[in-house]
């Protein structure tokens, strides 16, 4: 299985800030105990505070369908998604370790 990571570039609410990061907090406990979740970022643009990108990754790309389609995930991310704007956007990569003897 190849890992993959996923990328979600947020626009923030504004005011909603704190509203955000506390409804984040609570998807991201329980995506930590999610089998195939190996870690995420949660980051703020210095240049535009209502930018914000979420990094996680996966063990595969399957883990990340498993999570989306778990029946507690909708509920969970519904509080942290009425904090955003509609301009957001999301894109899973496969991860190269271009560095290691595997590289292409």
């Amino acid at each position: 299985m190849e890992r993959v990571r996923v990328l979600r570039l947020l626009h923030v609410r504004e005011g909603r800030e704190s509203d955000f990061v506390e409804s984040y907090r609570s998807v991201l406990k329980r995506a930590e105990r999610f089998p195939g979740h190996l870690g995420e970022q949660l980051c703020r643009s210095l240049d535009d505070p209502a930018r914000w990108l979420l990094t996680s990754e996966w063990e595969s790309l399957q883990a990340v369908q498993r999570w989306r389609t778990d029946p507690d995930h909708q509920a969970l991310v519904r509080p942290m998604n009425a904090c955003l704007h509609e301009d957001r956007s999301t894109s899973v990569f496969r991860i190269r370790d271009l560095a290691g003897p595997a590289a292409v």
